[in-house]
């Protein structure tokens, strides 16, 4: 543990460890060689084995390349050992410098130790293939990229590995759970490969076959094997090319809703036997959550949940009716994905389903699940409009309960103002009976962003989550009142516009905080027009940080920008023109060697020129 505070201490000043490194990898590497006879049998256990290792990991994090030659010959010298221990020590030395060194130095080593790990599943000791599955997991999420250029994985070696594999996931509990970790990073590997063919798609039917095969297994005990599993499965749907395999999935479709419905006829007579249930089912309505998201990608295969989707729907019903405190997590996630699949269809399920909608944002106790369902109405919104006008009320009595309990988990906050601007988005004009407290809620909580404690970075990030949702709450309900009655919004003009310009003051802004200000900063111009021409004119800050998100090397928020100039133009009646010609006075400020000195001074004043001046008067 001394070694532990040593490294991370050392990581601050990485040329101390480096220093340091022909002494310290040495002594790291001698505690490989301690092991326990039962460490693979507990998650839980902790010793001098596992820490050195773990040290050796930040070592290599530190000090990148240089810790190859320092261990490759420890594990040269211990890989073919009669003695289990230093196989095993070998392996874990060589699986923990993966992440640190360039993928330069490690790409000879890792090609030439493949093999050698791949015929290492067969080792007769478990210790040695729980180790050794774990450093192929590794070696699959460090190396494994074809969309970046380099992978370990080719076309002439992914069948042995997917053999080998395939076979090892039929061993014990513990290797199979390590085993599953080095499928999921395979397939993750081909999650980029965009329309191009998936190597991994002709394997799929078995890799499939297996992972079911692996998280029905009754032999797991205590072990994580199932979730390893079924999570794997996910992993393994999410990054399949869809084009290829569609046939496969919508064939696991009804296979997944099979086995959920077995559930709900276990036989439950103790409370052990009702955890188990809902484990099960929370690890099932996952796995139907990404075969929803997968099929519903797409026209063509979208069908095929829109034909499912009144079975689904009645399974996620019972699955809630087994418990009767809470609403089910995993279940409302995956509602929320069918929500979006099924579109307007969905308002058919609302009367059953509500009921247990309002148990999830009741439960501010187990303040997760109340997260979750204030996301699945923001789902439902964006899937029903209007039609979700008749649960409103109902809706927005528990969002504002939930914001004015203290007790309530303040990770739950800010969720809740989002979803006050799906609904608005939603039904628009209807939101004008909710303003009069949604409203003064909003405001409340940009005061709370004004004095938050910004040397705490828990709560810097809290802040910035809760500025970017008071962001979208304001987006929404503008754009839900634009076009029947913004004038509703013209009182609180002045107070959106204070606060986005403390937000732009702020120096620990996220990046997707200042895409929301932009926003929010358009949809005003946009939904309010004239009314607040008098109010943008004075906004001496609108100009910097125009400027600043025109500079930015983020494509989406210079669109955004680009739009929110074009809205608050508009506003000044001022010509389309204007954007171009920003961007062309940028761009020769730019290309000029004296102009670098006075880009941001010059870009300012004509934007400032372009706000606050009348163009038929600069034309005139």
């Amino acid at each position: 543990m001394r070694l532990l505070r040593v490294v991370i201490l050392g990581s601050l000043h990485s040329r101390f460890i480096e220093k340091a490194l022909p002494y310290l990898v040495p002594m790291l590497l001698e505690t490989l060689l301690k092991q326990k006879e039962d460490q693979d049998q507990d998650d839980g256990i902790w010793n001098v084995s596992m820490a050195g290792g773990t040290c050796l990991g930040l070592v290599a994090r530190t000090v990148g390349d240089a810790i190859v030659p320092l261990v490759m010959p420890f594990v040269e010298a211990n890989i073919l050992k009669t003695d289990w221990r230093s196989r095993e020590a070998a392996t874990y030395a060589f699986g923990s410098i993966l992440e640190g060194p360039s993928v330069e130095k490690l790409a000879p080593m890792v090609h030439a130790g493949l093999d050698f790990l791949l015929n290492a599943m067969k080792d007769e000791n478990s210790h040695v293939k729980d180790t050794t599955a774990w450093t192929l997991s590794r070696v699959l999420e460090l190396l494994h990229t074809p969309s970046t250029g380099f992978s370990v994985i080719s076309p002439a070696n992914l069948q042995r590995v997917l053999g080998v594999l395939l076979e090892s996931i039929k061993d014990a509990p513990h290797v199979a759970e390590k085993v599953c970790g080095a499928i999921y990073y395979l397939a993750q590997g081909y999650e980029d490969a965009g329309a191009s063919s998936s190597l991994l798609t002709p394997y799929l039917p078995d890799i499939i076959t297996c992972l079911i095969a692996t998280a029905g297994r009754t032999d797991g005990g205590d072990s994580k094997l199932r979730s390893a599993a079924y999570e794997t499965l996910n992993e393994v749907v999410r990054c399949s090319n869809l084009t290829e395999t569609s046939h496969i999935i919508t064939q696991l479709l009804p296979v997944i809703m099979n086995k959920l419905g077995q559930t709900v006829e276990l036989q439950i007579v103790s409370s052990d036997d009702r955890e188990k249930q809902g484990d099960l089912q929370a690890l099932l309505c996952g796995v139907l959550q990404v075969i929803i998201q997968k099929l519903s990608s797409t026209d063509e295969t979208k069908a095929v949940i829109l034909q499912a989707s009144d079975q689904i729907m009645v399974l996620f019903l019972k699955v809630f009716a087994c418990r009767s405190s809470t609403v089910h997590e995993e279940a409302m996630l995956a509602i929320g994905a069918l929500a979006y699949a099924t579109g307007p269809e969905f308002g058919k399920y609302m009367s059953e389903f509500y009921k247990y909608l309002e148990m999830g944002l009741q439960n501010f106790e187990e303040y997760q699940v109340c997260a979750i369902s204030v996301g699945v109405v923001g789902d439902i919104c964006r899937a029903l409009d209007e039609k979700i006008l008749p649960f409103c009320d109902g809706i927005m009595t528990h969002l504002l309960k939930d914001l004015s309990r203290s007790e309530l988990h303040r990770s739950v906050k800010p969720p809740i103002f989002s979803c006050f601007g799906d609904i608005a988005l939603a039904i628009g004009e209807h939101f004008e009976k909710y303003i009069l407290y949604a409203i003064p809620m909003i405001q409340g909580a940009a005061e709370i962003c004004a004095r938050m404690d910004n040397s705490d970075e828990e709560m810097v990030e809290y802040g910035n989550q809760l500025r970017r949702s008071i962001f979208e709450a304001y987006s929404g309900i503008l754009q839900g009142f634009k076009n029947s009655k913004p004038d509703l919004m013209v009182p609180h003009a002045a107070h959106l516009l204070q606060f986005i310009e403390l937000v732009c003051r702020e120096r620990q802004r996220e990046e997707s905080v200042t895409k929301a200000a932009v926003a929010v900063l358009g949809d005003l111009a946009d939904a309010l027009g004239s009314n607040v021409k008098i109010l943008l004119k004075d906004c001496s800050f609108c100009t910097e940080f125009l400027v600043e998100c025109l500079q930015s090397d983020d494509e989406q928020l210079k669109e955004t920008a680009t739009w929110m100039q074009g809205m608050i133009g508009r506003v000044f009646s001022l010509w389309v023109k204007s954007v171009r010609v920003t961007k062309v006075c940028i761009l020769l400020i730019k290309v000029s060697e004296i102009g670098k000195m006075f880009y941001y001074p010059l870009c300012a004043l004509f934007v400032r020129l372009v706000f606050v001046v009348d163009l038929r008067f600069i034309l005139s």
